[in-house]
């Protein structure tokens, strides 16, 4: 029985692996990894909360910027600037994981497929998050509107939100 099982091995193996590599394939190139979605609120410039299609609420943080906290200055211009891009629109999401506050962390692109977080870099009104992503298209975009003197960085020396919030909780 051995020798038996030995030569429908050999002779099977590889058209058996063949087909289960093909299966792998074929299935990731049909998952669509996004998620579509209705944006109903903007919370600040890098915060959005999305309505689904089975009607669930996801809060959403924007994988890789961070915009200045509405308290500071820049703050209300970018939230204003992120609902002008997105508010009331459909979007699709790409889930990239969950914070520490329980938010879903994702790309999120607009009708028109630009990228929601990337467009708020290159308008000047978030820093390029390095401490969580490391996209060189973040850095270059930061560079750009920095250069330009656009959004947050018309101002002469802007503190970066996540040095305010460290301010803030050592004050209280």
């Amino acid at each position: 029985m051995k020798p038996f099982l030995e030569s429908v091995m050999r002779r099977f193996a590889i058209p058996i692996l063949l087909l289960l590599i093909s299966l792998v394939l074929v299935t990731a190139a049909l998952s669509n990894d996004l998620e579509k979605a209705r944006v109903v609120g903007v919370a600040d410039g890098d915060s959005i909360t999305v309505l689904t299609p089975i009607n669930k609420q996801v809060l959403i943080r924007l994988y890789g910027i961070d915009c200045p906290e509405i308290g500071q200055p820049s703050g209300i211009k970018a939230k204003e600037f992120t609902s002008g891009l997105c508010f009331g629109m459909t979007i699709q999401y790409r889930l990239l994981g969950i914070d520490r506050f329980d938010r879903t962390v994702a790309t999120v692109f607009l009708e028109d497929g630009k990228e929601l977080n990337l467009e708020i870099i290159k308008a000047g009104y978030a820093w390029h998050y390095e401490r969580y992503s490391k996209r060189p298209d973040y850095v270059r975009a930061e560079e750009e509107a920095r250069k330009a003197g656009i959004g947050l960085w018309a101002q002469k020396e802007p503190t970066p939100p996540w040095e305010w919030r460290r301010v803030r909780r050592e004050n209280l």
